[in-house]
Protein backbone atom coordinates (compact mmCIF):
# COMPACT_ATOMS: atom_id res chain seq x y z
CA UNK A 1 0.00 0.00 0.00
CA UNK A 2 1.13 3.56 -0.67
CA UNK A 3 0.75 5.70 2.44
CA UNK A 4 1.18 9.47 2.66
CA UNK A 5 2.26 10.61 6.12
CA UNK A 6 1.82 14.34 6.73
CA UNK A 7 3.85 15.85 9.55
CA UNK A 8 6.33 13.06 8.91
CA UNK A 9 9.27 14.67 10.71
CA UNK A 10 7.38 15.25 13.97
CA UNK A 11 7.26 13.23 17.18
CA UNK A 12 4.48 10.91 16.03
CA UNK A 13 5.23 11.26 12.33
CA UNK A 14 8.73 9.80 12.50
CA UNK A 15 7.49 6.76 14.39
CA UNK A 16 4.69 6.29 11.86
CA UNK A 17 7.10 6.46 8.92
CA UNK A 18 9.29 3.87 10.61
CA UNK A 19 6.36 1.54 11.29
CA UNK A 20 4.99 1.84 7.75
CA UNK A 21 8.37 1.01 6.22
CA UNK A 22 8.84 -1.89 8.62
CA UNK A 23 5.57 -3.31 7.30
CA UNK A 24 6.78 -2.97 3.68
CA UNK A 25 4.50 -0.13 2.66
CA UNK A 26 5.58 2.55 0.22
CA UNK A 27 5.69 5.90 2.00
CA UNK A 28 5.40 9.52 0.95
CA UNK A 29 6.88 11.42 3.91
CA UNK A 30 5.54 14.99 3.78
CA UNK A 31 7.01 17.76 5.95
CA UNK A 32 8.21 21.30 5.43
CA UNK A 33 11.92 20.54 5.82
CA UNK A 34 12.38 17.09 7.35
CA UNK A 35 15.17 14.70 6.37
CA UNK A 36 15.08 10.92 6.60
CA UNK A 37 17.38 7.94 6.17
CA UNK A 38 17.32 6.61 2.63
CA UNK A 39 14.98 3.72 1.94
CA UNK A 40 13.87 2.24 -1.38
CA UNK A 41 10.23 2.48 -0.25
CA UNK A 42 10.48 6.08 0.95
CA UNK A 43 9.86 9.27 -1.02
CA UNK A 44 10.51 12.49 0.89
CA UNK A 45 8.37 15.48 -0.08
CA UNK A 46 9.27 18.84 1.47
CA UNK A 47 6.07 20.84 1.15
CA UNK A 48 3.94 23.26 3.16
CA UNK A 49 0.59 21.56 3.69
CA UNK A 50 -1.33 24.83 3.41
CA UNK A 51 -0.54 24.59 -0.33
CA UNK A 52 -2.53 21.39 -0.53
CA UNK A 53 -3.34 21.85 -4.22
CA UNK A 54 0.38 21.81 -5.03
CA UNK A 55 0.80 18.61 -3.03
CA UNK A 56 -2.13 16.79 -4.64
CA UNK A 57 -0.33 16.05 -7.90
CA UNK A 58 2.70 14.64 -6.03
CA UNK A 59 0.70 12.04 -4.12
CA UNK A 60 -2.17 11.37 -6.51
CA UNK A 61 -1.49 7.61 -6.49
CA UNK A 62 -1.52 7.28 -2.70
CA UNK A 63 -3.90 4.77 -1.15
CA UNK A 64 -4.14 6.34 2.29
CA UNK A 65 -3.30 9.63 4.02
CA UNK A 66 -2.25 9.72 7.67
CA UNK A 67 -2.09 13.15 9.26
CA UNK A 68 0.19 13.54 12.27
CA UNK A 69 0.33 17.28 11.59
CA UNK A 70 1.14 19.53 14.55
CA UNK A 71 2.58 23.04 14.14
CA UNK A 72 4.42 22.75 17.47
CA UNK A 73 3.30 23.07 21.10
CA UNK A 74 5.36 26.25 21.61
CA UNK A 75 3.99 27.92 18.47
CA UNK A 76 2.30 31.19 19.56
CA UNK A 77 -0.19 30.71 16.69
CA UNK A 78 -0.79 27.04 17.54
CA UNK A 79 -4.59 27.11 17.27
CA UNK A 80 -4.82 29.04 13.99
CA UNK A 81 -1.97 27.14 12.35
CA UNK A 82 -3.39 23.78 13.45
CA UNK A 83 -6.90 24.52 12.18
CA UNK A 84 -5.64 25.92 8.87
CA UNK A 85 -3.36 22.94 8.33
CA UNK A 86 -6.05 20.43 9.30
CA UNK A 87 -8.58 22.01 6.96
CA UNK A 88 -6.00 21.91 4.14
CA UNK A 89 -5.39 18.21 4.75
CA UNK A 90 -9.12 17.52 4.68
CA UNK A 91 -9.46 19.41 1.40
CA UNK A 92 -6.57 17.36 0.02
CA UNK A 93 -8.31 14.13 0.99
CA UNK A 94 -11.55 15.31 -0.61
CA UNK A 95 -9.80 16.37 -3.82
CA UNK A 96 -8.07 13.01 -4.19
CA UNK A 97 -11.04 11.00 -2.86
CA UNK A 98 -8.69 9.28 -0.42
CA UNK A 99 -9.21 7.99 3.10
CA UNK A 100 -7.53 10.10 5.79
CA UNK A 101 -6.62 9.08 9.34
CA UNK A 102 -6.22 12.12 11.60
CA UNK A 103 -4.27 12.05 14.84
CA UNK A 104 -5.71 14.48 17.37
CA UNK A 105 -5.35 14.90 21.11
CA UNK A 106 -7.07 13.22 24.03
CA UNK A 107 -8.97 16.38 24.93
CA UNK A 108 -12.19 15.32 23.18
CA UNK A 109 -12.28 11.93 24.91
CA UNK A 110 -14.78 11.37 27.70
CA UNK A 111 -13.83 10.57 31.29
CA UNK A 112 -16.00 7.76 32.65
CA UNK A 113 -15.93 9.25 36.15
CA UNK A 114 -17.63 12.46 34.98
CA UNK A 115 -19.06 11.48 31.58
CA UNK A 116 -17.62 14.79 30.37
CA UNK A 117 -14.90 15.46 27.83
CA UNK A 118 -11.44 16.06 29.29
CA UNK A 119 -11.27 19.40 27.50
CA UNK A 120 -14.28 20.78 29.36
CA UNK A 121 -12.79 20.26 32.82
CA UNK A 122 -9.15 20.97 31.97
CA UNK A 123 -7.19 24.01 33.09
CA UNK A 124 -6.71 26.93 30.72
CA UNK A 125 -3.17 25.96 29.73
CA UNK A 126 -4.28 22.48 28.62
CA UNK A 127 -7.32 23.87 26.83
CA UNK A 128 -5.15 26.31 24.89
CA UNK A 129 -2.89 23.46 23.77
CA UNK A 130 -5.58 21.06 22.59
CA UNK A 131 -8.39 23.38 21.52
CA UNK A 132 -7.57 22.92 17.82
CA UNK A 133 -7.92 19.13 17.88
CA UNK A 134 -11.05 19.41 20.05
CA UNK A 135 -12.71 21.81 17.60
CA UNK A 136 -11.58 19.78 14.60
CA UNK A 137 -13.15 16.60 15.93
CA UNK A 138 -16.35 18.47 16.76
CA UNK A 139 -16.52 19.63 13.12
CA UNK A 140 -15.86 16.16 11.76
CA UNK A 141 -18.70 14.53 13.67
CA UNK A 142 -21.18 16.21 11.31
CA UNK A 143 -19.10 15.96 8.12
CA UNK A 144 -19.47 12.72 6.17
CA UNK A 145 -18.44 14.25 2.85
CA UNK A 146 -15.14 12.34 2.90
CA UNK A 147 -13.76 9.20 4.53
CA UNK A 148 -12.03 10.05 7.81
CA UNK A 149 -11.04 8.28 10.99
CA UNK A 150 -9.97 10.27 14.05
CA UNK A 151 -7.42 8.81 16.47
CA UNK A 152 -7.13 10.28 19.97
CA UNK A 153 -4.16 8.69 21.75
CA UNK A 154 -3.86 8.21 25.50
CA UNK A 155 -3.40 11.33 27.63
CA UNK A 156 0.37 10.78 27.90
CA UNK A 157 2.45 10.06 24.79
CA UNK A 158 5.91 8.62 25.45
CA UNK A 159 8.96 7.60 23.42
CA UNK A 160 9.14 4.25 25.26
CA UNK A 161 9.85 1.08 23.33
CA UNK A 162 6.68 -0.48 21.88
CA UNK A 163 5.12 -3.54 23.46
CA UNK A 164 2.46 -4.05 20.75
CA UNK A 165 0.02 -4.99 23.50
CA UNK A 166 -2.47 -2.22 24.12
CA UNK A 167 -6.17 -1.70 24.65
CA UNK A 168 -8.24 -0.07 21.89
CA UNK A 169 -11.40 1.90 22.54
CA UNK A 170 -13.64 4.61 21.17
CA UNK A 171 -14.91 7.70 22.98
CA UNK A 172 -13.63 7.18 26.52
CA UNK A 173 -10.17 7.60 28.04
CA UNK A 174 -8.47 4.26 28.62
CA UNK A 175 -6.32 3.57 31.69
CA UNK A 176 -3.89 0.79 32.51
CA UNK A 177 -3.86 -1.31 35.68
CA UNK A 178 -1.96 1.46 37.47
CA UNK A 179 -4.56 4.09 36.62
CA UNK A 180 -2.34 5.69 33.97
CA UNK A 181 -3.45 6.75 30.51
CA UNK A 182 -0.30 6.46 28.45
CA UNK A 183 0.96 5.01 25.18
CA UNK A 184 4.21 4.86 23.26
CA UNK A 185 4.38 6.70 19.94
CA UNK A 186 5.51 3.40 18.42
CA UNK A 187 2.40 1.58 19.61
CA UNK A 188 0.34 4.51 18.32
CA UNK A 189 2.09 4.11 14.97
CA UNK A 190 1.29 0.39 15.02
CA UNK A 191 -2.41 1.18 15.41
CA UNK A 192 -2.28 3.83 12.66
CA UNK A 193 -0.79 1.35 10.20
CA UNK A 194 -2.51 -1.90 11.15
CA UNK A 195 -5.87 -1.12 12.76
CA UNK A 196 -7.11 2.38 11.92
CA UNK A 197 -7.34 1.77 8.12
CA UNK A 198 -10.15 -0.77 8.67
CA UNK A 199 -13.16 0.11 6.55
CA UNK A 200 -15.49 -0.35 9.54
CA UNK A 201 -13.78 2.61 11.23
CA UNK A 202 -14.74 5.25 8.65
CA UNK A 203 -16.37 8.22 10.43
CA UNK A 204 -15.34 6.76 13.79
CA UNK A 205 -12.97 7.79 16.56
CA UNK A 206 -10.38 5.46 18.10
CA UNK A 207 -8.26 5.65 21.18
CA UNK A 208 -5.62 3.39 22.71
CA UNK A 209 -3.60 3.00 25.88
CA UNK A 210 -1.18 0.57 27.51
CA UNK A 211 -2.70 -2.43 29.23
Amino acid sequence: MKITIIGASGFVGKATVKEALKNNHQVYAVSRNGSFDANDNLTVINHDITDWEGLASKISDTDLIISTFNPGWTNPNLYTDFINGAHAINELAKKLSKRVIIVGGAGSLFDRSTNRQLFVDADEAFQNMVRGAYDLYTELTTDHSFDWTFVSPAVELTADEPNYNYNVGGDYVLYNANGESKISIYDLADLLIKIAPGEHLIHKRLTLANK
